[in-house]
């Protein structure tokens, strides 16, 4: 039977399956030079309780990583709603505070005031409505 040094049983262990890190640990505390049986049974008594026991570390650790994803997620979804409500209040905001300075200023020109600095306003403040129904439609 053929007799293995460590660096030949990680290797034949990893041609098994393994990753070369779960074959250095399940062959680190063998005594060598050692045949292939005793590699093998190294090897079951290995896959046992440490396989489950890294299964339920990555089990968690990926729960944990899922979990944490939903949560930005989530956050990212909230401050996405959130500035689209500040968007829309502060276009609430502008139009009253437009149709305000309109209304009033149409009852300041009766009287015959003129400022060209609202006039300015109100004309831009047209447009930029007009071009946001262009957008949006």
């Amino acid at each position: 039977m053929k007799s293995f040094n460590k660096g030949q049983a990680i290797e034949y262990t990893a041609n098994l399956g393994w990753t070369k890190a779960d074959a250095k640990r399940a062959v680190d505390n063998l005594p060598f030079p050692i045949d292939e049986i005793a590699i093998l049974n190294a090897l079951v008594r290995f896959a046992g309780p440490e396989l489950l026991e890294r299964q339920r570390k990555q089990a968690a650790q990926k729960a944990l990583v899922t979990k944490k994803a939903k949560m930005v997620k989530d956050l990212s979804q909230q401050f996405e709603h959130m500035v689209d409500d500040y968007e829309a209040q502060i276009q609430d905001d502008r139009s009253a505070f437009v149709t305000l300075l309109k209304t009033l200023y149409g009852i300041a020109q009766r009287f015959g005031y003129q400022d060209n600095w609202i006039d300015s306003l109100l004309a831009t403040y047209a447009q930029y409505t007009k071009n946001g129904q262009d957008e949006a439609a």
